[in-house]
């Protein structure tokens, strides 16, 4: 279930709204709960009863943007029919968001790498659904003929690759502000679809 589809208070909302803004503004280290309920004009004990800790703000926080990056990639992806196609649609969406999401997160940095643990269940959500994605792209090309047969582990090791190839590629844009890789997407799908064999 999408955590948009968990959120549906619309004090929750707010907290999350409120949130977001001293998030973007201060850093994850430097707002406090006090902040929060602050922000959102409700008493701490109110804020406690939607969240237990700042981290699980954080966390919602975050969701939420991958829960918009999915309906957003979803929607690209209905528009063409091709496994191909589906995937270019895919990997686009979610890289070029990336550029505007570091722009806007890039004081995260230095609360990342202080608690690296900090995005860890968010990290294995978006591993989950990425990697349904990608699987459901494979087997959508074998049944369309466009990619090879393969064993159910085959593909699941695939989606897992590909899946660890754009995690690593989104922590180099986000961590160290290296844009290159979103210079080069059309190329980094080529090569993950068709590898960097001479076609025969």
């Amino acid at each position: 279930m999408s955590n948009s589809q968990l959120s549906k208070d619309p004090i929750k909302d707010d907290i999350l709204t409120g949130a977001r803004t001293l998030f973007e503004r201060f850093g994850f280290k430097k707002t406090t709960m006090e902040d929060i309920a602050r922000q959102v004009g409700k008493s701490k004990s109110a804020l406690y009863y939607y969240y237990k800790t700042k981290e699980e703000i954080f966390e919602a926080v975050v969701l939420e943007d991958i829960d918009k990056s999915r309906v957003e990639a979803t929607a690209a992806m209905s528009n063409v029919e091709s496994a191909t196609d589906k995937f270019a649609a895919l990997i686009s969406t979610i890289l070029g968001s990336l550029r505007e999401k570091t722009d806007k997160f890039s004081i995260f940095r230095s609360d990342i790498y202080e608690n690296p643990f900090l995005l860890e269940n968010i990290v294995r959500q978006r591993d989950s659904y990425l990697e349904d994605l990608f699987k459901d792209i494979l087997i959508l090309g074998i049944s369309r003929g466009e990619m090879r047969v393969m064993s159910n582990a085959e593909m699941d090791i695939w989606a897992k690759t590909t899946n660890l190839t754009f995690r690593s590629i989104g922590s180099k844009v986000f961590l160290d502000g290296n844009f290159t890789f979103l210079d080069h997407i059309p190329f980094l799908i080529d090569i993950l679809l068709n590898g960097v064999s001479r076609q025969k």
